[in-house]
């Protein structure tokens, strides 16, 4: 997770947001160094079996409050759903997640 909620090479406002057909796609134009990349696009990540984040600090809190609380703002971490029967799981520590409403769950081994 990105502190502009990217994921990937998936930015806020950039049109490979809505690539529907390429599973990679290259980018020129990429808010963050380094400018040329290459990015899997949300076909494939949300055809993924599982997907992890992992956040920490409280730098993150803002942020990650936005994505788990406020999926409608369409940040790119909040885009990521993979089909069933997919999973999505947030690893995130106190700090990070002290201003989410979203339900948390304990880690357990």
């Amino acid at each position: 997770m990105g502190p502009d909620g990217h994921t990937a090479s998936l930015f806020p406002g950039h049109e490979l947001l809505a690539e529907e057909d390429r599973w990679v796609a290259y980018i020129e134009d990429s808010p963050k160094p380094p400018p040329k990349r290459i990015t899997l696009t949300f076909p494939v990540i949300n055809h993924a079996a599982n997907v992890a984040f992992v956040a920490s600090g409280s730098g993150k809190q803002e942020m990650l409050s936005n994505i788990l609380d406020h999926p409608e703002r369409g940040l790119p971490c909040s885009r990521v759903r993979p089909a069933a029967p997919g999973h999505v799981y947030w690893f995130v520590d106190d700090a990070a997640s002290a201003q989410t409403n979203y339900e948390k769950t304990p880690f357990k081994l």
